[in-house]
């Protein structure tokens, strides 16, 4: 029994490297880019950003304000939910997901990361309803097979369906990082 719980907090740290804590911001479009690392303002209110180390707060400030001028910027909005994310601060994460979605329709990476902040706020059920969502949206979308599995895993144990999510993830692109970790996953489940 000990053995098993040293495996599931081995797979839940490769979980929140791979699904979780990703650092990335997200667009409207869902598609996912490198995180900034802080928030400079050039000439003409764009937004730059640069190598220093992270201040959430700034980041947060910074968004809020932004938002404050263009209430239904979808990028923004996506934005100040990952960085709430980032916080661990997920029920206000999922606040600002479910605006993106309202505002663009939703993609699979926008469900994704809904799912997974339902999932960490302790409703994973309603977190697996948001990836289902997600999989209707894109069944082609390798992350959301990834996360869908360790939801099942590890939000209602059921391991038989995290299983067949894996084997979906991993076979969509065995070589990947994503492929790797659902292979990953299976060898762990299949081992017991």
């Amino acid at each position: 029994m000990q053995t098993r719980n040293i495996v599931l907090l081995i797979v839940a740290a490769v979980a929140l490297a791979v699904v979780g804590f990703g650092g990335y911001f997200i667009g409207a479009s869902g598609s996912r880019t490198t995180e900034p690392t802080a928030v400079t303002t050039t000439g003409g209110g764009a937004r730059s950003y640069d190598s220093k180390p992270l201040n959430y707060s700034s980041i947060i400030a910074d968004l809020k304000a932004q938002l404050a001028e263009n209430p239904d910027d979808p990028d923004l909005v996506a934005q100040l939910g990952h960085a709430y994310f980032e916080q661990k601060r997920f029920d206000e994460a999922a606040v600002y997901y479910k605006k993106t979605i309202e505002l663009t329709g939703g993609s699979a990476d926008m469900y994704n990361d809904l799912g997974l902040s339902m999932h960490y706020q302790g409703n994973s059920a309603e977190g697996l309803g948001y990836i289902d969502r997600g999989i209707k949206e894109n069944p082609y979308n390798q992350r959301i097979w990834l996360t869908k599995g360790f939801l099942l895993a590890y939000g209602m144990d059921d391991i038989e369906g995290a299983r067949k999510a894996w084997e979906k993830a991993a076979a969509l692109d065995p070589t990947s990082q994503i492929g790797k970790a659902a292979s990953d996953y299976l060898s762990q489940v299949n081992s017991k």
